[in-house]
């Protein structure tokens, strides 16, 4: 049993655990509504400032989102305490699996679902903006779908440790924020960090989604400049920047890059489907755009043909219209 203030939670067993907290399945004994318990390693609190002001700053963000118009879009903060050894405890909504476990067991999901999940996060990233925070590490394993009848394909994003306020971006440029495969040029580069971290992040995510394959699966910063370099259109006065500070010596293409070509390079039958693959790849290249200020903001994404459906216009009683209309009917926001 864990006691706060005003609830009691029975914690059944131990689903996760890392360096700093475990995370255990538990249930709320007043509503009866299933929960997890992510707590807070006590050493942490004694022995790590740094790892101690991270938890204490996701616990205000957590809070902060829950006046979010588009708070259905981030996990739900239900309870926090501080035990009587010194843990600290945040009780959160039950999800069902991530993004990551999905395309791991499936190996890569429909552009109709790919649309679907984009479109979610991408509300979810406008949000922020809108409360200026930057969440700082989107990636698969932290984009987590619903449980129960109905919500399989609802998805909300998780884990704020790393997010901060644009208005303390100042204090960020040199923090090694993101996982390296998602990590955008100018974290790479200690530049100054705002929103589109996280557009170029979901750039990343996209053809993910589609391939099952991280689209620059690397494991080192270096290895990933490499990739992005031979890619992407980096401007030759950035490169030559770049070769100056590093060895830019040949790299073999992620799988993920490979397969997102051979995708790009799908030539359909059907002109509709062309023209989907088409906007895209034209979303996709916009948020990896590698120069900050011309990447696509998470507001202008949604205004997007891919997003929008906006061709299918032409296509009003195709059963493709008809199934991706069903599907975008099942994210639709009610405020």
């Amino acid at each position: 049993m864990i006691r706060s203030q005003d609830n009691v939670y029975l914690v059944h067993n131990l689903i996760g655990k890392g360096r700093f907290s475990r995370v255990y399945q538990a249930t709320d004994t007043t509503t009866e509504d299933r929960v997890v318990i992510k707590k807070l390693n006590k050493k942490i609190i004694n022995e790590n400032y740094v790892d101690w002001y991270l938890y204490l700053k996701e616990l205000h963000l957590l809070t902060k989102l829950k006046s979010s118009p588009l708070r259905v879009r981030f996990v739900d903060l239900r309870d926090a305490m501080r035990l009587d050894t010194g843990a600290i405890c945040f009780v959160m909504e039950r999800l069902g699996t991530t993004l990551h476990a999905v395309l791991y067991n499936i190996g890569g999901m429909s552009i109709s679902m790919c649309r679907m999940i984009v479109r979610q996060i991408a509300q979810g990233l406008a949000g922020l903006k809108c409360m200026g925070i930057v969440h700082a590490d989107l990636k698969p394993d932290n984009i987590m779908f619903c449980e129960g009848v109905g919500n399989n394909h609802l998805v909300k994003i998780i884990d704020f440790g790393w997010a901060f306020y644009i208005k303390d971006a100042h204090a960020m440029h040199c923090t090694k924020m993101q996982a390296v495969p998602y990590r955008a040029p100018e974290v790479c580069f200690r530049g100054n960090p705002d929103h589109g971290l996280d557009l170029w992040a979901l750039g990343c995510i996209m053809p993910e989604i589609i391939t099952g394959a991280k689209l620059f699966d690397v494991n080192t910063e270096e290895l990933l400049v490499k990739l992005v370099i031979r890619t992407l259109y980096v401007p030759e006065t950035l490169i030559s920047v770049i070769r100056a500070k590093n060895n830019m010596g040949e790299i073999k293409l992620s799988s993920g890059w490979v397969q997102f070509q051979k995708f790009k390079s799908t030539d359909s039958a059907d002109p509709q489907k062309n023209e989907d693959v088409r906007w895209f790849v034209d979303l996709v290249y916009k948020m990896l755009s590698v120069i900050p200020k011309s990447r696509i903001t998470a507001i202008d994404a949604l205004a997007h043909p891919f997003l929008t459906m906006a061709h299918f216009v032409k296509y009003p009683s195709t059963e493709m219209t008809k199934t991706n209309a069903k599907l975008m009917k099942k994210c639709v926001l009610d405020f």
